[in-house]
């Protein structure tokens, strides 16, 4: 994989390549304008340059911003879970032109250990500091050194270089999100119905279905029960960054809704009859069921008395 120092050299190096091939083809054509003999002249005369250098300047330069576009904006940080030995969460991070991996996942109230193996000479990278701890260590080059601490609670925290130009994140996640959720598949209902359904219970007042979804590796719970002919309020709550579970889609009713992290984003709907609908992360890796059954049949009499006596 490429580091930082790898491609901004690269772009350095483009850009020599292409100054010294301008240069070139400039002198080139200035000693073919001009004749030998010395000319005397207060005036500064345009050159006009063959149209193959133009067009090779212009991508050159279009190359040059497309890089830089995708540093900038599109390359994600690498991400790693850190790994229990002796009940201490331990990740080995190599600086080489930055930090890999930069994001660290551990979980929260237990220690963590972070090795820095340093190979980059660059004086920038010759200390780390993560200020929520209160460290600041310096990093021998080519020698694995190492951190420790324990995050108390949920959260992000960063770590730098001395000088602030290369960054980090550690995340902690509270200890509760440790427990997986299976995948939804249309084999697994009644295996996932045992373990994650729930019965989304109507509001006494305004008879409106309503429920929380924990987004964190999945939904918790996967798998609901509503009744038909009543409105259903689902509220989901997005803990986890992972991109996948940005956005929530649920086709049959016409949903595709983006899922802020750490707010509330509830949505609505009417099911009209019995029936299962499938919901999903925006890029469907991620599933759960909404499964509709009839009103009870007490309360279908219950109306179908109201009605007749109007």
């Amino acid at each position: 994989m490429l580091n930082r120092t790898k491609i901004i050299g690269g772009i350095a190096s483009l850009g020599i390549v292409l100054g010294m091939g301008t240069g070139e083809a400039i002198a080139q054509n200035t000693h073919e304008t001009h004749p030998t003999k010395t000319e005397q002249t207060n005036q500064f005369r345009p050159i006009e340059q063959p149209l193959s250098n133009k067009v090779l300047v212009t991508l050159a330069g279009l190359g040059l911003i497309g890089l830089e576009l995708w540093w900038f904006l599109l390359s994600k940080p690498q991400s790693k879970k850190a790994t229990a030995t002796g009940g201490i969460q331990e990740v080995t991070i190599t600086v080489d032109g930055g930090y890999e991996p930069s994001r660290i996942v551990v979980q929260s109230g237990q220690p963590v250990r972070l090795n820095f193996h340093r190979l980059d000479p660059s004086s920038c990278l010759e200390q780390v500091l993560i200020p929520d701890f209160h460290i600041a260590a310096d990093l021998p080059i080519n020698v694995v050194t190492s951190v420790e601490f324990t995050p108390k609670k949920a959260g992000n925290y960063v770590f730098t270089c001395g000088m602030n130009m290369f960054r980090g994140e550690i995340i902690a996640e509270d200890q509760q999100s440790e427990s997986t959720t299976p995948l939804i598949s249309p084999n697994q209902h009644e295996t996932v119905k045992e373990t994650t359904t729930m019965q989304v219970n109507p509001n006494v007042n305004q008879e409106i279905q309503k429920l929380t979804v924990i987004v964190d590796k999945g939904y918790q719970p996967n798998h609901l029960v509503v009744k038909a002919g009543k409105p259903v309020q689902l509220s989901f709550l997005r803990e986890n960054p992972s991109s996948c579970l940005e956005k929530i889609l649920i086709p049959d009713f016409d949903i595709a809704t983006d899922l802020p992290l750490h707010q509330l984003k509830t949505i609505e709907f009417t099911p009209k009859q019995e029936g299962e609908h499938a919901f999903s992360c925006g890029m469907n890796m991620v599933r759960g069921i909404i499964k509709v059954q009839a009103a009870n049949t007490s309360e279908f009499h219950e109306k179908a008395a109201q009605a007749f006596n109007n």
